[in-house]
Order: structure tokens, then sequence, then C-alpha cells
């Protein structure tokens, strides 16, 4: 790959630093003139090259070079862009480790920060780690609050280049990964959809796309404003052992809002942490998912939600009345009817018919009008600046690997697939060897490894995303095709797998307990209680490298004996209850590709549950 050229850099901190750029001169051919980084429009997103020079981006300066021990020895370059408020941190291999390098390197995004001594421009402990076990070092740019779209990621990538063929000595081409959860999710797809030639793969993960309107979110506030009361008795009904029935103890108007919350893909596997699915939960929602703003947009909005037949507020049904009964429990204020209509203004704000937006499909008619009045979708949010204002149409420059999550809320399962449709338009026949969707069950969309009750339920998923990046590497450098997709099936906008490891294929393995009354084991005090379970890597995922057991429910496990590595494992361990109670026990395994029980990173998880109803 050709390296960039740059314009000449401001001041270099360090004399060690300007020895290593001076001793990359020579390495570099004779350049042409550089070329500017088109832009088609002022709008448009920016088309990067591997040689194009962006304007905002022309002066790459080295602040300083340090030898780091932790988290573990690394060789790092710190620096900024001249006349921007983006940093950027190359951590490369240390001295005495530089054989390791295999030409390449792995680069997260993240477009904002969430606490004063957060900087999106230092990696994790773990992205460090795991770039340079595999072979690459690491590259970060951002700064110490928003850093938006994909081109400061695309500038540090190049000039990282630079300096990384200058300090291992080498001119081979280098080959580059991006990858970034959520708000970073849409950096990757804009960089993929936007740049040649910057990096050879893209690793989105739990995707986020640009919904005409907000009704992942909004869907939820409707949920929490007719069903918090009936949340704990759906969730106990989808647990295991439960009755398989959410409807059961609902009214008329509950079922009708359940039913619909369903169809908008707001998975069924998220009433099992009910308190984030409807906002409660203080660690990532703080004040909720509703408000008493007005749509500025749409400032008649809120007297016809509530006086204008064919609006919810003023329908003649279970649920309208509902809504009517709540907004007097309220309070009847302006700010208060604000805050229901807004909920549901997903209703009426519908794109166009066959946009493949299926979760909106429930409210046309058979013809594919709409069932309720409509009015302007709304402003566009975020999505435009985050992804650098990408089409989001599919057209991937680069092998792309997606790993999204069965439990999660915020990205919905579905929208991965409203994207994998728009990649298969773009390529028709050849996306079969550029895209790949790996579905991790039993995850959401926290990407910090679960602790306490969390982890009873939710594996650590981020060994899927490493090795997601390993198999995009090998798939771009080697030709060696990734494993194939996740299969599964829609139905009533809900992504539904194979409980068989072998049909559901991706990477992740599966864990089943072995009961005799499915999801449910009954037992007395101090008897010991056999726990029996198997475990299947799919083709391709490696083997069973570890099991352990969580008895309380409380997410603390205890290693248990997985045998020697294989494809399959059957787990047993016997325990004593000493208190009675109805217990969630899990059982979580993991597979490494290799069969290495010693692995640090890549290590794929699932976890399976049973409920053990325990007697004096």
């Amino acid at each position: 790959m050709a390296r960039p050229s740059f314009a000449r850099p401001g001041p270099i901190a360090a004399s060690a630093v300007l020895a290593l750029t001076v001793a990359l001169l020579p390495a570099l051919p004779a350049a042409a003139e550089p070329v500017a980084c088109v832009q088609p429009a002022p709008n448009a997103p920016m088309q990067v090259t591997a040689d194009c020079i962006d304007p905002t981006y022309t002066q790459p300066v080295i602040d300083a070079e340090t030898d780091e021990t932790t988290p573990v020895p690394h060789h790092r370059v710190s620096g900024h862009f001249e006349g921007t408020n983006i940093t950027f941190n190359i951590y490369l291999h240390p001295a005495a480790d530089k054989s390791k390098w295999q030409g390449r390197f792995f680069q997260y995004t993240y477009p904002t920060t969430f606490s004063a001594d957060q900087n999106t421009s230092r990696a994790s402990d773990r992205a460090i780690g795991f770039a340079l076990a595999s072979g690459g070092y690491a590259v970060q740019a951002g700064n110490g609050f928003l850093s938006l779209g994909y081109r400061h990621t695309a500038a540090a990538a190049k000039f990282a280049e630079t300096v990384a063929a200058a300090y291992y000595g080498s001119d081979r081409a280098i080959f580059g990964y991006l990858y970034g959860p959520s708000g970073g999710s849409f950096q990757t797809v804009g960089a993929a959809e936007n740049t040649d030639g910057v990096w050879q793969g893209f690793v989105p993960l739990v995707q986020a796309v640009p919904t005409p309107n907000s009704y992942n979110f909004n869907g939820r506030a409707a949920a929490e404003l007719i069903l918090a009361d009936k949340a704990d008795e759906i969730r106990d009904a989808l647990l295991p052992g439960g009755s398989g029935d959410p409807y059961a103890t609902l009214d008329e108007a509950e079922r009708a809002m359940l039913t619909e919350v369903h169809k908008l893909g707001i998975p069924w596997k998220g009433w099992e942490n009910p308190d984030y699915l409807l906002g409660y939960d203080p660690a990532y929602f703080g004040g909720g998912l509703d408000s008493d703003d007005p749509l500025v947009y749409d400032p008649t909005f809120v007297d016809d939600f509530w006086n204008t037949a064919g609006y919810l507020g003023a329908e003649d049904s279970p649920l309208g009345e509902r809504v009517r009964a709540e907004l007097v429990e309220m309070g009847d204020t302006i700010g208060h009817r604000w805050n229901i209509a807004k909920r549901f203004a997903y209703r009426y704000q519908l794109p166009a018919a066959g946009t493949g937006w299926i979760a909106l499909d429930q409210f046309r008619a058979a013809d594919g009008t709409p069932l309720y009045p409509q009015r302007t979708v709304g402003e566009p949010g975020f999505s435009g600046a985050v992804s650098g204002n990408a089409a989001f149409d599919g057209s991937i420059n680069g092998k792309m690997i997606v790993v999204s999550n069965l439990y999660d809320v915020d990205a919905l399962p579905i929208h991965t697939d409203w994207y994998r449709k728009k990649v298969e338009s773009s390529l028709g026949a050849a996306a079969g060897n550029a895209y790949r969707v790996y579905y991790t069950d039993h995850a959401d969309h926290q990407d910090a490894a679960p602790t306490g009750a969390r982890a009873a339920t939710l594996v650590d998923w981020y060994g899927s995303v490493e090795q997601a990046l390993r198999d995009v590497a090998a798939w771009a450098e080697k030709g060696v095709a990734a494993p194939v997709s996740t299969r599964y099936e829609i139905k009533d906008s809900q992504i539904v797998v194979s409980p068989f490891a072998l049909v559901r294929a991706g990477i992740q393995p599966t864990v089943d307990f072995v009961t005799l009354r499915d999801g449910v084991i009954t037992t007395r005090v101090g008897k010991p209680v056999a726990l029996l379970a198997a475990a299947r890597a799919p083709l391709g995922g490696g083997k069973i490298v570890a099991a352990e057991w969580d008895f309380e429910g409380d997410g603390t496990y205890v290693a248990g004996n997985a045998g020697k590595p294989q494809k399959i494992a059957a787990l047993a361990t016997t325990h004593r209850f000493t208190q009675p109670g109805t217990y969630f026990v899990s059982v979580r395994v993991t597979a490494e590709r290799n069969g290495d029980v010693n692995a640090g990173f890549a290590r794929v998880q699932n976890i399976d549950r049973v409920r053990v109803v325990v007697t004096q």
C-alpha cells in the first residue's frame, strides 16, 4: 500500500523524534505533488485516499516519545495536528520485540467522552495489549470532548504509518483495521464508505444506523409509561423456567403496548434487565428516556396528539384510554402533554414504504399506506455529523465484519440486518467475499466486562470483537475467508438464532443446561444437586477451553472442569444450597480459536442459565 505524503510537520518535541523523522526520509520514494482529498459538495463526505492530503490535518506534530511498561511494554509516540483540537497516540512494540510486528495496525474510534478524565485519543489497556499481541501496533486519535467523523482518524492512521515504517525499519505494505462501538460504529461505517486504501478492514460494533426517527428510544419510553408496573412479571415469564407467556398478567392496553414494542425490534431478551430497557438505570441514563421538552421542529404536534382524530391521545381504544389516564396521574400540564406525546411520535413519522424499516411497517395498511396521520420526520439527529455525513448505502471499501448483540436495546439487532441488506444491494455477489455479521447472544450494548449481577446474565463480548479483528486481518492480508455469518431468521422484527451451534454458525459457542423439566431444577436444602450442561463451538469457532459456574446468580463465578480443549464439551458439577429460595444458576463457557487455554485475548464466551427451586 502506498504511503501518504504530508506537509512538513511543525516543531518536534524531542531530539530522538527528530532523528526518527530524518531516518524516515531516505525510505520514501520521490513523491509527486500531494493531492488534496476531494469533498464533492460542502456537506458531502470527504473522499479520503491513502495518498491525498486532508486540508484540515496537514501538519502532524510529534510531541513526545516514551517507553512504557503498562499494560505491557511498548513504545508510545504522542502528538497532535497543528491548528486542530485532535491529538493522537501510536503504541508500538518495545525495541526488543520489534520482530513481533507483522505489518498491521488496529485503530479504535469513538466520538465523545463521558467524564473529564477521558480522552478519545488514548487507547485502553485492552486495546493496546490486543494490538501488540496480534502482530500490530495500536493507533488512536481524538480529544477530551468531541471528535466527529472519520477524517481525523484517517489522518492519524496515515501519519502513524510513516512513524511505524521508520521505527520498525520496514518498507513493507501496512494493513490497517478500524473498529468502534455504537457512535464509533457510525464513524467506522463512514470511513468504510468514504475512504480507500487507508484501512483494509472494518469492524463496526453494536452497530447503530441513522433511523428515520428515534423509535428505538421512544418506543422504550412508551413502554415505560404503560408497562413499568408489569416489568418484573414480564421478566419472570421470559427467564429460564418461566411461563414463557409475557402477556399472561397484562390488560388489553398493556398487551397492545408490549406487542408494539416487540414489533419495533426491541429484543425480548432485553426484559431480563428491565431497569435498563425502561431507562431507570442511573449508570447509563440519569434522567431517563423521557422529557417535557417540546419538539421545536413540530410545535403543533402536541395539540394534534391530544385533540385530533387519528392520534393516540384522542383514540377510542384501551391504549388511548390508558394514555389519557396517565396524563391525569402525571398532572395535566403542557410539559407532561409533550412528555407523553413524544413517546409515540414514531407512529406519525414513517419513512417511505419499501426503504427497509420493517419495524415501522406495523403502522401501515396492507397496501403500504400509513394507518395514522403523518408529519415531518424531524431533525436528522446526530448520525450525520458523527459518521461524517455518510450515506449508509453499503458501498464499503474493504472487508467488514459487524459484531452486534442480541440483548442490545440501544442499537437494535434488527438494525444490523438493515445495513447488511444495504451492503448486499451495493456489492451484489461480491458481498460474500467482503462482509460478515456475527451476533453475540447474552450480550448488550455496554462494552465493559460485566460485573456483579450483570455478569450473571451477560458475557464480555469483546472477545468476539478481538476474534473478528483477527479474522478480518487474515481475510484482507492472506485471503483466508472469515467464518460464515451468524444464521438467523427475522420474526416480528426480532433476530432469532438457532440454539444449535452448527446451525447458528458465526463464531460464538453455544451452551445449554440439561434438565428433565425445561429450564427448572427442584431440590432440597443441603441436598447435592447435579448440574449438567453441553457446550459446542461452531465450525471455525475453535474449541471450548474453559467453563465456570455461578451458583447464586450474583455474577460470582468459580472455575469448573471443561476437560481438554475440544469442539464439544460435557460439563458437570454438583452444588448444595444452604437456604431455600429460587436461584438462577449460570454456566459460562469460553471458546478460543486455537484451543489455547492460556490465551489472553479473543476468548469468545456464552452463558446459559437454569432456574433452581430449593425447598426445606
